[in-house]
């Protein structure tokens, strides 16, 4: 049986985004039984969401600020032998300090039985 699993790594700084991608990936590497482990890395483009704010909505229509945010995003790919690896693998992310990162994790799951149909 093989697991694969998809992080998505969003965050404002992407400086922050670089620093918890590299210690997902030490982890994964210190985790690997084998010494050929399947990951792949892919960036998104940066989106941006701008609007814009009256300073003072009685006089002056004309005065506005104007405002912005960025997010960065990756996509990491890799996947696991066993069950026991990826629960390691999970018990290892949970108790990591990754500040100003948010993650949204998929698990696939392949079988004998999904190769049959």
């Amino acid at each position: 049986m093989k697991y694969s699993i998809k992080i998505l790594i969003r965050s404002f700084d992407f400086q922050t985004l670089k620093h918890s991608q590299e210690q997902i990936m030490k982890m994964r590497k210190l985790l690997s039984i084998l010494p050929y482990s399947k990951e792949s890395i892919f960036g998104f483009p940066i989106t941006t969401k701008k609007w814009t704010v009256l300073r003072s909505p009685h006089v002056d229509k004309k005065s506005r600020e104007q405002f912005q945010i960025k997010n960065h995003c990756i996509l990491y790919n890799t996947s696991f032998n066993s069950k026991k690896e990826l629960m390691v693998f999970f018990q290892k992310l949970k108790h990591t300090e990754i500040y100003g990162a948010e993650f949204s994790i998929e698990v696939i799951h392949s079988s004998y039985f999904n190769k049959l149909a």
